[in-house]
């Protein structure tokens, strides 16, 4: 029997009872978790897991999944759970091979890259190393308010002090040292990101930063104020376009129904992640590139494809309209 989480996944029953208990009481430990590793389960996880991803994980941490030190992950498994052949069983998945094409590896320390269970582990590692951490031990000693925002191996610590910044940037460094981490040095750096005081031009002198897809930054509000800012990181929207134009080029042999019905699926699945409240102009480009790359692919299918004007097409996407650019997410009021 299985049941829908908030987020829409499907979970077994068993297993949401053990996350609901997990999370109402953070210091218990499960005696008995194996026997929800049944084949139910692990259909569930198979067809769950994406056609097209790619073997490995690229992160903040660099080599992260090649470094982990297995002792440790174990120690920290241990903490909530208690089930010997659960252990036994994680333990096996610490040394399985990865089978990329026709090449076999095997890892020499950590998790296996490209491994299902690689990315949960992972998060428990750095859940204990970074996220327990800083609440319990670094955040009592800083002199202004502090706080984490982590999403698997990517996060950001926004500090009030610039000097508590310094020093919890030192303190990071030993404590990553300790556990066989080494932080990416182009992604990780300190950066000003104060509410900008505004100058003759009226532009923001603050820096900006890139966080899980999107760029931060202050922007004006239509009163003259400042408020923090999100909109569409540029590389990411420039592959967003690259891996439509290649859909497109793809199956432009397809009939225009079922071309249509693909690209409407594609747009709304990135409208719904980018569509925050300030980020339209970047979804609205989007949709505008799209046109335009459809439009040229359909003019290559055969000579006849050459005489569709832009009228025509037009005409086409006013019968048969593409998803519009909306707003998902009020993160800002």
């Amino acid at each position: 029997m299985t049941s829908s989480t908030d987020g829409g996944s499907l979970m077994s029953t068993g297993l949401l009872k053990v996350a609901k208990r997990a999370q109402q009481y953070p210091e218990a430990r499960f005696n008995s978790l194996a026997h929800l590793m049944d084949e139910e389960a692990l259909g569930r996880a198979f067809r769950r897991i994406r056609k097209d991803a790619a073997v490995g994980v690229d992160g903040v941490t660099k080599e992260e999944y090649g470094q982990l030190v297995r002792a440790k992950l174990v120690e920290m498994l241990q903490i909530r759970v208690a089930d010997p052949p659960f252990l036994r069983l994680l333990g096996k998945c610490l040394h399985v091979g990865v089978l990329d094409g026709e090449e076999f590896s095997e890892p020499g320390e950590g998790t296996a890259q490209g491994s299902i269970i690689s990315p949960m582990l992972g998060n428990v590692y750095l859940h204990y190393l970074l996220d327990l951490w800083f609440e319990r031990e670094v955040k009592p000693q800083l002199e202004g308010h502090a706080r984490l925002v982590r999403y698997a191996d990517d996060f950001v610590i926004g500090f009030a002090q610039g000097s508590d910044a310094v020093r919890v940037r030192e303190l990071l460094q030993k404590r990553m040292a300790e556990f066989g981490l080494t932080w990416h040095p182009d992604k990780t750096r300190l950066i000003p990101f104060a509410r900008p005081h505004v100058g003759k031009s009226g532009i923001s002198e603050a820096g900006t930063f890139d966080f899980l897809g999107f760029t931060m930054y202050w922007s004006r509000t239509r009163r003259g104020g400042w408020r923090p800012g999100m909109k569409t990181r540029k590389a990411r929207l420039q592959r967003a376009l690259h891996n439509l134009g290649e859909w497109c080029r793809r199956h432009q042999h397809l009939p225009l129904k079922e071309q249509h019905a693909a690209l409407t699926r594609r747009l709304r699945g990135h409208y719904q992640y980018f569509g925050v409240n300030g980020n339209i102009r970047s979804l609205r480009q989007l949709q505008h590139r799209l046109r335009q790359l459809w439009l040229k692919r359909l003019r290559r299918r055969s000579q006849r494809g050459r005489r569709l004007t832009w009228q025509r097409f037009s005409a086409y996407l006013e019968a048969h309209p593409l998803p519009r650019p909306r707003i998902y997410v009020q993160i800002w009021a």
